[in-house]
């Protein structure tokens, strides 16, 4: 399996989602971005607006249902993302950021790279 701008433009077809990556260069423009360099960011949120259905539950767009491809998200259901009942049900939720992996993309299963201040510099 591997990502093509055919791949991407035949899922955003199939969701009924305007072809975005393909417009704003597809994979030729990805592989721009690759070369100068990038930085991972983790971030963690709760989303006020969204409250996450489009990671994880029925995200509806325009003229869109919940039995459309590419609505269903994931398990949860419609309210349960929401940050006052994110924060009422898990208001002392952690977080720990372990065994980040760092290499081409197939080549960290089996084993990982642990991150460290060497490696950053």
């Amino acid at each position: 399996n591997s990502i093509t701008d055919g791949f991407c433009a035949k899922q955003k077809d199939v969701f009924q989602d305007p072809d975005d990556f393909n417009r704003q260069g597809g994979m030729a423009q990805m592989g721009k971005a690759l070369e100068r360099g990038m930085v991972l960011a983790l971030s963690l949120w709760d989303d006020g607006a969204l409250h996450m259905r489009w990671l994880d539950s029925l995200h509806i767009g325009p003229n869109k249902t919940a039995d459309t491809p590419g609505v269903r998200r994931g398990p949860c259901e419609w309210g349960e993302g929401s940050p006052r009942n994110v924060r009422s049900k898990y208001a002392n939720a952690k977080v720990r950021f372990s065994r980040i992996s760092v290499g081409e993309i197939g080549s960290t299963f089996s084993h990982y790279r642990r991150l460290t201040d060497e490696t950053l510099v």
